[in-house]
């Protein structure tokens, strides 16, 4: 992990290697990961900086004050990645990612994960295959502009952690992108279902509103 994160410094530090730099910041309405809200149905604030270059390397960083369930849960979400992106055609690319998601007042609680993602005109298929204690997740998508709007419409399998067969479970959203005044909307419905059958289900209606500055 150290190491990884030390070599994600690195190329941050050599930002003039790359060709699009975009700083983002945003607010959600609640804070929603693979169906499971994360943070108690309460809004979240975050900021995200992405890098992308010419030869197909790819990295970004985010943090969140999000997944305080509870006074003993952690309250802030520290993240990274650096991958490999590689265009087939205009239409048709593959990418491969290391992701570290970190919780600094709640060690324990910390995972990496290797994402792998397909893409190909409007339909696109990502796999994470979670690391040691992590669980395995895997979403399909896709996506349809009409007029100014995207549409996206996924579904998603968030497998059970190690031998807890009746946690995590699966989701679906229907997603709506826009921008407006200079600013980026999202909305969405999200329906969670658990692992677990006897835990009722979730859904609801998220708002995010975000700004983001490219360089």
């Amino acid at each position: 992990m150290k190491k990884n994160f030390s070599l994600f410094l690195l190329l941050c530090l050599s930002a003039n290697l790359f060709t699009d730099i975009e700083l983002s910041f945003g607010l959600n309405s609640k804070s929603i990961w693979r169906g499971l809200d994360q943070n108690d149905g309460n809004p979240t604030i975050y900021s995200e900086i992405e890098y992308e270059s010419t030869n197909g390397f790819l990295s970004n960083a985010w943090i969140e004050n999000c997944c305080s369930n509870g006074n003993t849960n952690a309250n802030k979400e520290v993240g990274y990645s650096v991958g490999y992106k590689h265009d087939f055609k205009d239409d048709l690319f593959f990418s491969i990612s290391y992701i570290g998601t970190n919780y600094p007042n709640s060690k324990e609680e910390n995972f990496d994960e290797i994402q792998i993602e397909f893409e190909s005109k409007q339909l696109n298929l990502k796999i994470f295959n979670g690391l040691e204690k992590m669980s395995n997740y895997y979403e399909i998508s896709y996506e349809y502009f009409i007029k100014d709007i995207l549409l996206t419409i996924s579904v998603g399998d968030f497998k059970p952690y190690k031998d807890l067969t009746e946690s995590n479970g699966k989701n679906a959203q229907l997603i709506l992108q826009f921008e407006r005044l200079d600013l980026d909307f999202e909305l969405f419905y999200f329906y969670f279902h658990p692992n677990d059958n006897n835990l009722p289900s979730d859904d609801g209606l998220v708002l995010g509103i975000s700004k983001s500055l490219n360089y």
